[in-house]
């Protein structure tokens, strides 16, 4: 697919002082940890058992009801449209198990729905599809602390103005979050400190039905704005974070990123991000050559501005593409307008692959306003 004409290079040894790192700890736990009381619990609301049907006890109220789902194990009994306003708090143990026979757990059209506190699992929402998948334009919804495993695709597709606040989107065939045509969403830690990693977690997602060059991953999106950050995404089967097709100002920042097989960082053929204060560990060795795999890469991507980060023992350190992309949207997917500075980048593949920029067009990148300055590279690894 790629012929490998390196048009330009551009490499920045400086041996100045180490970015200052993000505020992030150590690793989160890659099993699940058990869920704590909801915070809306203690308001009261209108009991789902896990013996209900759930759709039945929506249907019978207002909209801007809270529902208290009860613990225990709702089997193939919970597939619910809200109405706008609902809330849906989780007892401790509450389990949504699809049973791998219901396509969704929470659906549809409406706007501000929170659901908080809740396990949902094994739901068979067929291709592109998730066990919580608002329509796009269901606005402001609150997904916190949910936990979305073992789905048949996704564990939850975004909405427009969704804030995903903690929780683990982990184990999933396909991908733990994904976004298509949305905008405004928050990826974000449970108490906003970023001095704290307390999710969300979105790890261990596969490739079980289709190849990684479509989909799949940690998180993917396109056309819209989102922010990332506190998240621990890890040892997926395909990229980290992945922007493609004109998403545009984006912040993924104070993130750990960690044993992704493709990519740890990938924002493809968009516009507009700041990628800063994260820490990118050992992704990218899914990669075969030239300079795929980089700990955070730019693909056909203008007005990019990466710093602050802390990269070890990825396959290439931080790398810039241009292609010629004649299957993306306009506008003109140009590597432009990229701005790479004070990253400390450590310990890069077996044999010494790059960070820089590279066109396998015939493109001569010397006049697009590419910069790396006041980085520090390293052969000794700096986990």
């Amino acid at each position: 697919m790629l012929g490998l004409v390196v048009a330009v290079a551009l490499l920045d040894q400086a041996l100045g002082p180490s970015p200052r790192p993000p505020q992030v700890p150590g690793t989160a736990p890659t099993t699940e940890p058990p869920l704590p009381a909801s915070t809306c619990l203690s308001e009261g609301g209108v009991g789902i058992g896990a013996g209900d049907d759930a759709q039945s006890v929506v249907n019978r109220h207002r909209p801007g009801t809270t529902y208290i789902v009860k613990a225990g194990i709702h089997l193939r009994n919970f597939s619910v449209q809200p109405k706008s306003g609902d809330r849906f708090c989780g007892e401790p143990g509450a389990v949504l198990d699809g049973g791998r026979s219901l396509p969704s757990a929470f659906s549809g059209g409406a706007s501000n729905v929170t659901l908080d506190s809740i396990t949902v699992r094994d739901y068979e929402s067929g291709r592109q599809g998730a066990a919580i998948q608002p329509e796009p334009g269901a606005s402001g919804w609150v997904v916190r602390n949910v936990s979305a495993l073992h789905n048949s695709w996704a564990g939850l597709l975004a909405s427009d103005g969704m804030k995903i606040l903690g929780g683990h989107y982990n184990d999933n065939d396909q991908m733990g979050i994904g976004g298509n045509a949305t905008t405004g969403i928050i990826l974000d830690g449970l108490d906003g400190d970023p001095a704290t990693l307390d999710g969300p977690e979105l790890a261990h997602n596969h490739t079980l039905h289709a190849p990684c060059d479509f989909e799949g991953g940690g998180m993917k999106w396109d056309v819209g704005q989102v922010t990332v950050r506190n998240a621990h995404v890890h040892d997926n089967a395909c990229k980290g974070l992945w922007a493609d097709i004109n998403a545009h100002d984006a912040l993924i920042e104070n993130n750990l990123v960690e044993g992704n097989r493709a990519e740890g960082i990938f924002y493809e053929i968009s516009q507009g991000a700041v990628i800063r204060n994260n820490w990118v560990y050992r992704n990218g060795f899914g990669a075969s050559s030239w300079y795929w795999g980089g700990g955070i890469t730019g693909a056909s991507s203008s007005n990019v501005e990466v710093y602050g980060n802390r990269l070890s023992g990825n396959y290439n350190g931080i790398t810039g593409i241009q292609q010629d992309r004649p299957d993306s949207t306009p506008p003109p997917h140009l590597l432009t307008g990229f701005h790479v500075h004070d990253n400390l980048i450590c310990a890069t593949g077996d044999g010494g692959y790059p960070t820089g920029v590279a066109a396998d067009d015939g493109t001569d990148l010397a006049d697009r306003g590419i910069s790396f300055t006041g980085n520090t590279i390293q052969p000794a690894a700096c986990e």
